[in-house]
Parts: structure tokens; C-alpha cells; sequence
């Protein structure tokens, strides 16, 4: 049987690779705030996977047969695994990571590539906010039946052939693929066969069930896809949905952690990525605090859009630019939402004045419920992919300055539910929605 240390490790030095392989592989408890360890190899099964990933040939034990085999493999594979992990740790460098240095001088300039000029660019994360009902996911469809068909972006006309067709991703969670967004696509005129979907992931273990794909956990999942695909539009809608349910869409730490990597994915394949959010009930505000969730969220984003209601046309849509760090920021664009047969798609218009700040002001956004509705509002967002920890969801509430009387009035009128999880020192009370369905703990 090959020695694992050889398997892994026979650089000439067991370098920092090969050491996170093979802790990931063991899934030792310490390391597990570090790396990622896929679900798999947390599992009761998880030698068997190792004995596959390892293409282990257990020639030495295949005269004992049966289960002493499987034993016999398993006992050497932990402890030649345990061996390379004790190794590897007694080398002198003192992290994994060590700092990747670069002057200025040796970065080349580089231009944005544009999916659509001036709006959405190639390689780099957007967001698309707006109240629930005006057009955003409707919208989505429309950008993506056009990169299917080589179209060129609204307002603009252009030849055909033009450009070049692409590939999309939609992951959303709340459309339901066969009912709304085939046909919303199909009256767009989009080329389904370049139109993939992402809800759901399947675990290689025999009998497992589906669970819902989450960020940033999935990411190399969601790499492939582009890549296989030759995707060039990921549409996340909502984002907050996809969102790991241990990490708090109102925090601003763990929104950047996860937006770093999903950023570090847009540029490595080229695709941009938009995210998909609806508005926060706190009147009164500046549009780019407007997004839900925490302003991290609006700071990863190289251009922002917000959609509302036309103030001079209450059917009318407007798509007005908050913000746009790599071009002058664009016009608004006017767009209706048609009825097309039994399903519907956007009629782009002129472009107009209107601002995201006129949006906010106008009657698309007269919500003055108080501090009642701002704890709903926030209680929403954090459970809406999930239970969460209740004081998360109290200090929250709290910061913006909701009281702890009203939190507990609210949460009460919401039916929210409150379990503990875990004993002692370690447990924890945490909080859910009784009709939350998309959420399901993966142990």
C-alpha cells in the first residue's frame, strides 16, 4: 500500500500545498476555522472518500477480504494520515500563508472589459437593488436572454453578429425555474441551451439529499459551472439567500470575507457577477445606504443600480445608477413591464434625469412605519436564510436604534421562533422563521 507522506508530500519538501491537502483530507478539528473542509470528509464515511480520492490499492490486505480488509486499510490510512499532519507541523515555517509582494511597477495597467458598457463590468461584482414587484428579477431575464443571443445592451442597436453569445447562470432562490423563469426567458428570446440554473447541490455519498448551494462554501462549484458553461452574466437573486447561514448579512466583516472570494472568482473567469437585494426600510437615507444588509455588500459592488418607480408614470420603471467606481456614472433608463402571452418581459424606453436619489424620495419609497418596521425589516433579512444567533439579531436591531422592548414586540407579532442549541457555556439561543423552508442545517 502507498504510503500516504509519498502520496501527498514527495516534493522535495512537504510545502504548503501538500500540507493543506492533507489537512483538509483529515479534517483535523484545529485547522477547521482555517480551511474549508467539504462536508464528505465530516461525515461517518469520510476514510472511504479518502481511500477513493487517494486511489489507495490495498494489494497488501487483499488476502484478508471483506470487512478485516476495509479495517485493516482504514486504521493504516488514519494513521499514515496523522504521521504526514505531525510532519508537516514540525516544519520551521510558522504560517501558510506568507505575504505575496508586488510594486506598482510590476503590475501591468490594465482597461475594464464591459458586459454592458458602462453599466455592468466583466470580472467584477454588481448589485441590483429595489422593492419587491418592480422589475428586478424580470429584468434579469431580459440581460440574460441577450448575452444568450449576442444582442447588444439597452439603449444601444447594433448589427448582428456583433456579439459574441454567452452562457448564464441564475441562481435564484425564490423564482421557480419551471413556472416564472423559463417562461420569462422564452419571451425575451433567449437561447435556452446557454441558460444554466444553480440552486442546489448533491453530495457524492450514496442516499444523501440535496441541500441549497450557500456562499462562499460553494464557490468552486459555482468556478466550474462558469467555466463549463462559458458563462459570462451570474445572477444571484437574492444574494441573501445564498448566503452561508453562519455568516450575518448585517455583518460588515463577514459580508467582505464572502464577497472577497466571490470577487476573487469574478476576475479569475471573467464573469460578472449580480447580486440581486432588495431595500431596507430606513427612510430618509442616502441611496447607497438604501441596499439591505450591511453597507459591505454596496462597498464590493464596482457599480450599483437601484430600480423604482417612475415618479412621472406610476406603470413606468426607472434603472438609476448609485454608484460606478470604473465609468462615468450612466443615465437612468425608463423600462414597463409588458404582458407577453401568459407571462410577461421588459419594454426598454428612453433614457431620463431621474436619480437613485429622486427614487428615494419619490412615492416608490414613502414607508414611514418607525422603529417597529425597521425591526421587522432587519429580523427578516437575518433569518431569511436561516436561524441566526438571537443576540446577533438583538445587537442589530439595537444599532439601529430600535429598542429591546420593540425588538421582542416584534419578533413576538412575527411568530419567530427561539431554540437553544447546544449545553453549558457553549449553547446558544437562536432564532428562526416558522415558515422558513430554504434553510437546512447540513448535520
Amino acid at each position: 500500500m502507498p504510503k500516504v507522506a509519498e502520496l501527498i508530500l514527495t516534493a522535495s519538501k512537504p510545502d504548503d500545498r501538500g500540507r493543506r491537502l492533507i489537512v483538509t483530507i483529515f479534517g483535523k478539528q484545529q485547522h477547521r476555522s482555517t480551511f474549508d473542509v467539504d462536508v464528505a470528509f465530516q461525515r461517518r464515511d469520510w476514510r472511504n472518500e479518502v481511500v477513493k480520492l487517494l486511489r489507495v490499492v490495498p494489494s497488501a490486505y487483499s488476502a484478508s477480504g471483506g470487512d478485516a480488509m476495509e479495517t485493516a486499510i482504514h486504521t493504516d490510512l488514519e494513521e499514515r494520515l496523522q504521521a504526514a499532519v505531525d510532519a508537516a507541523d514540525s516544519q520551521p515555517t510558522s504560517s501558510l500563508w506568507q505575504p505575496e509582494v508586488k510594486t506598482m511597477a510590476e503590475i501591468e495597467h490594465a482597461t475594464t472589459d464591459w458586459l454592458w458598457p458602462q453599466h455592468i463590468p466583466l470580472g467584477a461584482i454588481s448589485n441590483l437593488s429595489g422593492d419587491p414587484g418592480l422589475g428586478k428579477s424580470q429584468m434579469t431575464c431580459d440581460l440574460g436572454a441577450r448575452i444568450t443571443k449576442g444582442w447588444p445592451m439597452p439603449p444601444l442597436s447594433a448589427p448582428d453578429g456583433t456579439y459574441k453569445p454567452r452562457g448564464v447562470l441564475f441562481m435564484n432562490a425564490e423564482d421557480d425555474p419551471a413556472r416564472t423563469l423559463r417562461p420569462r426567458l422564452e419571451a425575451a428570446g433567449a437561447d435556452l441551451r446557454r441558460v444554466a440554473c444553480l440552486r442546489s447541490m448533491r453530495c457524492s455519498l450514496d442516499n444523501e439529499e440535496e441541500r441549497p448551494v450557500t456562499l462562499p462554501s460553494d464557490l468552486a462549484a459555482v468556478e466550474d459551472v462558469i467555466r463549463s458553461h462559458d458563462v459570462a452574466l451570474v445572477v444571484i437573486d437574492p444574494f441573501v439567500a445564498f448566503l452561508d447561514g453562519k455568516l450575518n448579512i448585517n455583518n460588515d466583516g463577514d459580508v467582505r470575507r464572502c464577497l472577497g472570494q466571490v470577487a476573487a472568482v469574478a476576475e479569475s473567469t471573467g464573469a460578472a457577477f449580480l447580486l440581486v437585494r432588495h431595500l431596507n426600510k430606513k427612510s430618509g437615507l442616502s441611496a447607497v445606504y438604501r441596499g439591505g444588509g450591511s453597507i459591505g455588500v454596496t462597498g464590493a459592488a464596482r457599480a450599483e443600480f437601484m430600480v423604482g418607480v417612475d415618479p412621472a408614470d406610476p406603470e413606468g420603471r426607472i434603472l438609476a445608477c448609485v454608484k460606478s467606481n470604473l465609468a462615468p456614472e450612466p443615465s437612468s433608463l425608463r423600462f414597463h413591464i409588458e404582458s407577453h402571452g401568459s407571462t410577461s418581459r421588459v419594454r426598454w424606453g428612453d433614457t431620463c434625469d431621474t436619480t437613485a436619489g429622486d427614487l428615494c424620495a419619490s412615492g416608490s419609497d414613502k414607508r414611514q412605519g418607525g422603529k417597529a418596521d425597521e425591526a421587522k425589516s432587519i429580523i427578516e433579512d437575518m433569518l431569511a436564510h436561516g436561524p441566526a444567533p438571537s443576540a446577533d439579531v438583538l445587537q442589530a436591531c439595537l444599532d439601529a436604534g430600535v429598542s429591546k422592548r420593540t425588538f421582542n414586540r416584534v419578533k413576538k407579532d412575527m411568530g419567530v421562533k427561539a431554540q437553544r442549541i447546544g449545553f453549558g457555556d457553549e449553547g446558544e439561543w437562536t432564532l428562526s422563521l416558522s415558515a422558513n423552508g430554504f434553510y437546512q442545517s447540513e448535520f
